[in-house]
């Protein structure tokens, strides 16, 4: 009896090895007019594949080879401005991978169905919500993406510090990062602007493969949605001892001297230059502000950015980091286009008709509005 039980028991907990699929996600990045990127990760490694509604079956595989992960990335492309994407993620755990000639497989998972949209340049509207330094405050950051209008939301953009520092893996990282965006994530595409918090640890990588960007850089790139055209800067670390604070293991100067140049060929791209609304979006905000130590950073990135971005036409900057609203007007300190910075408690609403205002609301956590105002455009 003993010997049937123990049977019995292993026959189950092999079964429930096998039924083993989506721990977190899907989740949505790296999107653009002709390509989206589905990520998951599965409760055991595995190989990994996306299911589109025409049966087609896209395998996760580099170099020729399927891998087998926790952490599953595939790349759609050939795909349409505007067009609807119907997926669903699938597997095939992996059970013993000791011999790597002849790896063993259980049975296959297959995910719900969820649809998501490329962007589409010549749409007549730009709307989306942003999010910034969460901190690891799961309830609020659920509560917030739990306000998402998904029929009125074109992409959702995480502006930096939605995790904390510390030395992540990938289980703390997603649990922290996207599992509280809930079902927000499997439809809307989510663009990422990294903090200084996501900075720091000894696994500052793992954001980028969490959040993929097939640009030369992952954390600095342009996109464009309807009539609005983006540029995303990472300014690193901020405060005057950020060196001492990381054994001097940061060169985040020689880093956004990098971008600069790399954003002087980037805002001439037809794509960026012939938008009608052009927006910067950063954690960093770029203000000199009268606190030269712990505001070293914006005042560096205000002394060497602000010109360049006056010529550039930028009509709005979106800001973080600050943890409390600010509003810069136009003109205030040399900048020809406002700054506004987002809290770390509010959800911020922006949408842009073609030939209308930026319109801009926040939220806070019991969706209450908090502010709303439209800012001109002024088209050169």
């Amino acid at each position: 009896m003993k010997r049937l039980f123990l049977v019995l028991m292993a026959v189950a907990l092999a079964a429930e090895c096998l039924a083993q699929g989506v721990k977190v996600g899907p989740w949505v990045c790296n999107t653009r007019e002709n390509s989206v990127t589905i990520l998951w990760t599965s409760e055991v490694p595995g190989m990994a594949f996306l299911e589109l509604e025409d049966g087609t079956q896209k395998y996760e595989t580099f170099a020729g080879r399927r891998i087998f992960g926790r952490l599953h990335s595939i790349t759609l492309g050939g795909l349409n401005a505007g067009q609807v994407v119907k997926y669903r993620v699938c597997g095939q755990n992996l059970t013993d991978g000791s011999n790597a000639r002849k790896p063993k497989f259980g049975d296959y998972y297959k995910g719900d169905w969820h649809q998501v949209r490329t962007l589409n340049s010549k749409a007549g509207s730009c709307r989306f919500s942003v999010f910034n330094d969460i901190h690891m405050r799961i309830d609020k950051y659920a509560a917030l993406a739990g306000q998402v209008d998904s029929a009125a939301t074109d992409f959702i953009f995480l502006n930096g510090d939605i995790t904390s520092a510390g030395n992540y893996v990938l289980d703390s990282a997603v649990k922290y990062a996207i599992q509280p965006l809930g079902s927000v994530a499997n439809g809307h595409p989510l663009f990422f602007g990294r903090g200084n918090h996501e900075g720091r640890g000894d696994n500052v990588q793992l954001f980028a493969q969490i959040y993929p960007n097939s640009t030369p850089a992952p954390f600095y790139y342009t996109f464009r949605q309807g009539p609005v055209a983006f540029i995303v800067f990472d300014a690193g670390e901020t405060g005057q001892e950020r060196s001492i604070l990381f054994s001097g293991g940061t060169v985040y100067e020689e880093y956004l001297n990098d971008q600069l140049e790399w954003a002087r060929e980037a805002v001439l791209e037809p794509e960026f230059k012939d938008a009608p609304v052009q927006i910067c979006i950063l954690h960093v905000p770029m203000f000199d502000h009268p606190d030269k130590k712990d505001y070293l950073i914006q005042r560096w990135l205000h002394h060497h950015f602000t010109d360049f971005l006056n010529k550039a036409g930028i009509d709005l900057m979106i800001g973080a980091d600050i943890h409390e609203f600010m509003l810069y007007e136009a003109g205030s300190m040399g900048n020809n286009y406002p700054i506004i910075v987002n809290d770390d408690a509010r959800r911020m609403e922006v949408e842009c008709v073609q030939g209308g205002p930026i319109k801009i609301k926040t939220f806070n956590a019991e969706g209450k509005m908090e502010f709303s105002r439209d800012f001109s455009i002024n088209r050169k």
